[in-house]
């Protein structure tokens, strides 16, 4: 079983581009057995009254912890860490 904590990002833009978390908040925590960690990511938002468009978002995984960015500035704007 998995856990993990769901927190609100807030973020700056680099000048040479690119994003850097400035803060996050702990808004929610989730445990999945599903295979599909980011599916699993996306329903524990959706619970907490988080709905993203098709298309306008993106989910990101670096290795351990998924990203919600909008997908067009690649803003970081939820993540799940894992606990």
């Amino acid at each position: 079983m998995a856990k993990f904590e769901i927190r609100q990002i807030d973020a700056w833009t680099e000048a040479e581009g690119g994003w850097t978390w400035n803060d996050s908040i702990k808004i929610g925590e989730f445990k999945t057995n599903a295979t599909d960690e980011k599916r699993a990511f996306l329903y524990a938002l959706h619970k907490l009254g988080i709905v993203c468009k098709r298309g306008r978002m993106a989910v990101i995984n670096d290795g351990n912890i998924f990203e919600l960015q909008d997908r067009r500035t690649k803003e970081p704007l939820y993540a799940a860490i894992p606990c």
